[in-house]
């Protein structure tokens, strides 16, 4: 009876058994640990939760792969990134719908009125019918330049501005300009005393060579 076990004893055929349990469960060992690596890697960055991720299997093989499904990381990082996309083009479609500055309802582009408060939003071009923005000074579909509006004239051309010094830094007084010397005037020529004549006669120059202690000299 015992002679149709295969390898010809039940204990031979037990450890053929176990051989076997044990390489199936070595070969799912180690196909966990190579499933959590990937997995870490497309859900974090860090490489101190890739390494304790792939630890906490190796070390404790099938609860530590359950601990590992509960708190790794929900959503893997193509996921955020998608999803990062579709919140930014949400809120670019939310900021390119206007609103009405009146009622602050939802208008589209090309409303001329406000359908809610008829509040005039954008003035129809003459030739085309387009709606323009009253900012623009021509129309972008025709070409053709818009009308002045009603109480607004052209646009005034700028005054030239007076040319402005440079303004002195702190502390520095501000440098005025030097006055001008004045004119001096020019210095007579030297002369000597002039004698007078007692009786009304025409006074005669007589050169300075006299000493200056003695007295006034009297032409005869």
């Amino acid at each position: 009876m015992f002679d149709s076990w295969p390898g010809g004893s039940w204990e031979a055929t037990v450890r053929y058994l176990l051989a076997v349990l044990l390489l199936y469960l070595a070969a799912v060992w180690v196909a966990l640990i190579f499933w959590t690596y990937r997995d870490i890697r497309q859900r974090t960055r860090d490489p101190v939760l890739q390494t304790v991720a792939v630890l906490l299997v190796l070390l404790f093989f099938l609860p530590g792969h359950w601990v590992y499904l509960i708190v790794r990381p929900r959503y893997t990082l193509v996921e955020l990134y998608e999803r990062s996309l579709e919140e930014e083009a949400l809120l670019q479609e939310l900021e390119d719908q206007k609103a009405c500055p009146t009622c602050r309802r939802r208008v589209h582009d090309d409303f001329l009125v406000c359908p809610s408060c008829r509040t005039q939003l954008k003035e129809p071009c003459r030739q085309c019918g387009r709606p323009l923005s009253y900012a623009w000074v021509a129309c972008p579909y025709c070409g053709l330049e818009k009308a002045p509006r009603e109480g607004y004239g052209p646009r005034p051309a700028r005054a030239p501005q007076p040319r402005q010094f440079a303004t002195p830094g702190p502390g520095r007084a501000p440098a005025s300009p030097a006055p001008r010397p004045a004119a001096q005037p020019t210095p007579a020529p030297p002369q000597g005393r002039i004698a007078r004549d007692p009786f009304g006669g025409r006074a005669t120059p007589q050169p300075s060579t006299a000493d200056p202690d003695d007295g006034p000299i009297i032409g005869g």
